[in-house]
């Protein structure tokens, strides 16, 4: 299934979960739920698809953008990088399976904290999200993985 059809039904799906009356005796649902903004995130590297830029590649928090902005522009102008590595899927390299996206932690419209499960090239992977609730919708904030903080990266000097 390409990657775009694979979105569509992934909004509709959601779309059709969220206009549903709750059942008697079950409440209504709190908002969206935060694992759904970082599945798809994982979508180009499963399908092997066009990658694009890292501030491009997640809905990213005004001040997580403006820290990865910052840090382009520092590692252009000292002729090197300052982040080495894929945060999404905290590698250079990759061959994705075994996907799985669940919330951690979660307070509704305010923050929460997505974990990404996977197998890349043969190992197994945990990927924090930090996300937050900005403009009627869950931003990610910062990305954790073993060993490393990319608001940390994205700060730091070359």
């Amino acid at each position: 299934m390409n990657r775009r059809m694979l979105l569509i039904s992934a909004v509709a799906a959601f779309a059709t979960a969220c206009s549903r009356e709750p059942e008697k005796g079950e409440q209504a649902p709190q908002g969206p739920d935060p694992s759904a903004v970082i599945a798809p995130l994982y979508q180009p590297y499963i399908a092997h698809g066009v990658m694009v830029g890292l501030q491009d590649q997640a809905p990213w928090s005004a001040e997580m953008r403006a820290a990865l902005v910052a840090m382009m522009e520092r590692s252009q102008a000292a002729g090197e990088p300052i982040l080495d590595f894929d945060p999404i899927i905290g590698a250079q390299d990759y061959e994705i399976s075994g996907l799985s996206v669940t919330n951690d932690a979660l307070a509704q419209n305010s923050h929460a904290v997505v974990r990404a499960r996977f197998t890349n090239l043969g190992q197994n992977v945990e990927v924090l999200y930090d996300m937050v609730w900005r403009d009627n919708s869950w931003r990610v904030d910062n990305i954790r993985g073993d060993g490393w903080d990319l608001g940390q990266i994205a700060t730091s000097a070359p």
